[in-house]
């Protein structure tokens, strides 16, 4: 089994974004591809938000204990 690979959810995001514009410049072959890759790169970052939620930092988090 190959093991995950972690990706910057940055880097998606731009993955979602290309696939898009050429989604909606290109001709029908490449712009359905390009439709589908970034229909699968957003898919992954909705996952990536559900499985690891970002943390806001609390009073909890606070190094100094006064």
């Amino acid at each position: 089994m190959i093991p995950p690979v972690e990706v910057s959810r940055l880097l998606l995001l731009a993955l979602v974004a290309v696939g898009a514009v050429v989604s909606i410049t290109a001709s029908p072959p490449l712009s359905s591809f390009a439709g589908g890759f970034a229909v699968g790169a957003g898919a992954v970052i909705v996952l990536s938000f559900m499985s690891h939620p970002r943390r806001r930092p609390g009073p909890a988090d606070d190094e100094n204990p006064s």
